[in-house]
């Protein structure tokens, strides 16, 4: 949204983009166009009478359709729910409409929110604003798509092991993943793994998440994962400087194997914030090339158990690759579960421990640019090779911020992500806002608006 347009017309912008864009991408499932318009209408009547409406001031919005707006179907991308209608806003959607959020609807994703593809047989599949032949990623890949093609100005989604850190590194944008606790679960349907699932926001600049993050983190007691916190001045302090700030750069297992171009790219940001006075030294995290699988039998027994009920009498209502998936966790052990558990803490011991050393911690967001749809019909597979660098950090419950670094020689956005200690969501948001001054990568625009 630019400062110099009312709420009303910061709106209509976006809304008349939804109606010329969303037949193609399918970002969003609903789209509430009268609903916006009044809710805009009432902040600039806000503003106009001198009473500020909050930090957000008509920020127009999209939530990720696993997260409850009263009186709006949400379906969780499944025939599940597909007839469910909450009453009441999720504790997060009420907070962004106070400070100022406007509503534009729900956006599209994987089925039950298990899979990085966002090709949903229920819904449709979304298309990639950058290149309609490929895939948005996922979960949350219709609010990538969605920001990439300026349909909202901020989105909610939400991760367990990914779900907004890849959409926002192939669909050239950011999010940041709040720490474990930080940010309330209450009236999100996202159920994949308690131990990791979160919410979190995303916007095509720093600045905008840091408004959104500042809004969506509070205690909500009806939450068994909401963990009471106090942070220190997030917005006033965004404009610090980064000198002397330290960050680790693992070149094993995270600088390997990467498309022609994610190596040079990162290794291009760190060289700019290295500019901006920030400390680049050389880490090493042992066990890193492990971390995605070795705990996934918690993040497959846990689904299994909270579908079991689903899969035993309705499996018929699944689409096949979320089934697929689901059932992997049929057979995951007592054994296996303690297995993972124990493996997990050595694991986030060692992160930890880098952790110590350093104020946060540089790898690229994901090894390749967005696939092709056809390249993604094995939905297991891509969804592995998609989040190799999200799920090992996932595990630990940390902080971390993905934002745009780059484009392939094809055009094809490339992210970079930094993870940070507990509770330390400032600082990442403070060096991804320094290194946004000194770079356009996120102002760059799909050829698609332009078509």
């Amino acid at each position: 949204m630019r400062s110099e347009q009312s709420a009303v017309a910061a709106t209509e912008d976006c809304l008349e983009t939804i109606e010329r864009l969303n037949p193609t991408l399918n970002a969003y499932i609903t789209v509430m166009a009268e609903q916006a318009l009044e809710e805009a209408a009432a902040v600039d009547r806000r503003l106009a009478a001198g009473d500020w409406p909050g930090v957000l001031a008509g920020m127009p919005l999209s939530i990720k359709d696993c997260i409850d707006v009263a009186g709006v179907p949400c379906t969780n991308g499944t025939l599940f729910h597909k007839d469910y209608v909450p009453n009441a806003d999720a504790p997060i959607v009420a907070a962004l409409r106070r400070a100022g959020g406007v509503v534009l609807g729900k956006t599209n994703l994987h089925e039950f929110c298990y899979g990085s593809t966002s090709q949903n047989p229920h819904f449709g599949p979304v298309r990639n604003a950058w290149d309609t032949g490929r895939i948005p990623s996922g979960s949350s890949g219709g609010a990538g798509s969605a920001l990439a093609a300026r349909m909202c100005v901020g989105a909610v989604g939400s991760d367990t092991g990914g779900s907004v850190r890849t959409p926002a590194a192939v669909n050239g944008v950011s999010a940041l993943r709040p720490t474990l606790g930080a940010i309330p679960m209450s009236g999100s349907k996202t159920h994949l793994s308690p131990a990791i699932d979160t919410t979190g926001p995303m916007a095509r600049s720093v600045t905008d998440l840091a408004r959104m993050f500042t809004v969506m983190a509070f205690y909500d007691d009806e939450d068994p994962s909401s963990v009471p916190h106090q942070w220190p001045e997030i917005l006033a302090r965004l404009g610090d400087p980064i000198a002397g700030v330290r960050i680790g750069l693992p070149r094993d297992f995270f600088l390997e194997d990467l498309a022609p171009g994610f190596g040079a790219a990162v290794e291009a940001g760190a060289d700019v914030l290295r500019g901006l006075g920030a400390e680049i030294v050389e880490i090493r995290l042992e066990g890193a090339a492990e971390a995605q699988q070795r705990v996934m039998p918690m993040v497959w027994a846990d689904l299994y158990d909270y579908h079991r009920e689903r899969v035993e009498s309705r499996s018929e209502l699944f689409g096949e690759d979320v089934l697929n998936r689901i059932l992997l966790g049929r057979d995951v052990t007592g054994a296996d579960y303690a297995a993972a558990l124990r493996w997990r803490e050595g694991w986030n011991r060692t992160v930890n421990r880098q952790l110590a050393e350093v104020d946060a911690i540089l790898t690229p967001t994901t090894p390749v640019p967005a696939p092709e749809i056809a390249d993604a019909a094995d939905m297991l597979a891509t969804t592995h090779h998609l989040t190799r660098f999200t799920f090992p950090f996932s595990w630990v419950g940390v902080p971390g911020l993905a934002i745009p670094c780059g484009f392939t020689a094809d055009g094809l956005p490339i992210g970079m992500m930094l993870h940070g200690r507990h509770w330390e969501e400032g600082l990442l948001l403070r060096i991804g806002a320094a290194y946004q001054r000194a770079t356009d990568w996120h102002r760059h625009r799909p050829p698609i608006l332009d078509a």
